[in-house]
C-alpha cells in the first residue's frame, strides 16, 4: 500500500490510552521503555538490502515493541478486520459483505465466475510476451481514510517503526501493527486468490499464495521520493493507493525476471490513484517516479 501525503494529519484526538497508562503509572510501562528507545532508533539510510540494516537491533526489541503498542491500544478497531462476522441466528459465523470494499468488488468476488471476476479488472499495461498488470477500483475511501488515521495515531506513540522493507526507508510492516490476521490474511485469501487463479493459473495454484507480507510505504519530499526498477519475491503483488492528496508517484513497468521479456527496455507508466489497486505479478519489474 502507497500513502503518499502531506506531512501531518489535521484531525485533532483527545487524550489517547497510550498516554494515559504511561502517565497515571509509577512503573515504567512497555510504552515508556520504548519511548526510551526511540531516540536511539537506527536511522534507515540504505535503498537495496536494507532490511537486514540494523537487523539485530531490531529483533532484540521486537517483543518490548509489540507490548507497547498493545498498551498504547487502537483508535479505530474496525479497520482492524476486512470482514467483520455475525451471527446466522443459529450459533453460526457468516462473513457479510465488507464495508472496506466497493460495491462491484464484492459482487464480482461473490459470483466468483471467470466473467464476473474480470469484470472489474482493468489492463493498464502488457510486457513484450503478454504479461499484463491490471488495475481494480478496491478499496472505499472510509477505508483509505480510517487506515491513514490508524497509522498517524500510532505514529504519535513514538514507539519505534521498522523501516517496511529493503528499499523504502519510511513506513510500516503492518503485520507489525496488529493487521495481519483479521485484515491482510482475509485479503489475499478472498480478494487476490481468485483474481489471481483466474489471471495466472500457471503461477498460481491452490497450494500458493498461502503466506503474505503486507506493508505500507510514505513517499515525501525531504524522504523517499522514487522507487528503484525491482522485482519482488511474491507470486502476486497487490500494490493499493491510500491517497491524500498527492502529485506524480507513478509506477512504471518492464518485463518479467525468468521470462522471454525480462530483457525488455520499453517502460509502461501507470497512474495511481485513491482507492485503486493495481494487481500483477511478483516478478514484474517495476519502480516509482518521483
Amino acid at each position: 500500500a502507497q500513502r503518499q501525503e502531506e506531512p501531518q494529519w489535521q484531525q485533532q484526538v483527545s487524550m489517547e490510552h497510550g498516554d494515559q497508562a504511561c502517565t497515571s503509572s509509577s512503573e515504567k510501562t512497555a510504552l515508556a521503555a520504548a519511548r526510551e528507545l526511540y531516540g536511539q532508533m537506527p536511522a534507515a539510510v540504505a535503498k537495496k538490502y536494507g532490511d537486514v540494516e540494523s537487523y539485530e537491533w531490531w529483533e532484540q526489541h521486537t517483543d518490548l515493541f509489540e507490548e507497547a503498542r498493545q498498551e498504547w491500544g487502537m483508535l479505530c478497531p474496525a479497520i482492524y478486520d476486512l470482514i467483520a462476522p455475525f451471527s446466522d441466528g443459529c450459533g453460526g459465523k457468516m462473513p457479510p459483505a465488507s464495508r472496506w470494499l466497493r460495491p462491484h468488488v464484492q459482487s464480482s468476488l461473490q459470483d466468483g465466475s471467470p466473467a464476473a471476476l474480470r469484470s472489474v479488472l482493468q489492463e493498464v499495461c502488457c510486457d513484450s510476451v503478454g504479461h499484463k498488470v491490471y488495475r481494480v477500483e478496491l478499496f472505499t475511501d472510509e477505508f483509505c481514510d480510517l487506515l491513514l488515521t490508524e497509522l498517524d495515531h500510532f505514529e504519535r506513540s513514538k514507539i519505534p517503526l521498522r523501516r517496511p522493507n529493503g528499499m523504502n526507508r519510511y513506513g510500516a510492516i503492518l503485520s507489525h501493527l496488529g493487521f495481519q490476521e483479521r485484515l491482510l490474511e482475509p485479503l489475499v485469501q478472498a480478494v487476490v486468490q481468485p483474481f489471481a487463479r483466474e489471471l495466472w493459473p500457471e503461477w498460481v495454484g491452490a497450494a500458493d499464495c498461502t503466506e503474505t507480507y503486507g506493508f505500507v510505504v510514505r513517499y515525501r519530499v525531504g524522504e523517499d521520493v522514487d522507487l528503484a526498477l525491482h522485482a519482488d519475491t511474491s507470486n502476486v503483488t497487490l500494490n493499493a493507493c491510500l491517497g491524500r492528496e498527492f502529485e506524480g508517484g507513478d509506477l512504471y513497468f518492464k518485463g518479467v525476471r525468468f521470462t522471454g521479456s525480462a530483457d525488455d527496455a520499453e517502460e509502461w507508466p501507470v497512474a495511481h490513484r485513491r482507492g485503486s489497486a493495481l494487481i500483477h505479478l511478483g516478478g514484474h519489474f517495476h519502480g516509482v517516479r518521483p
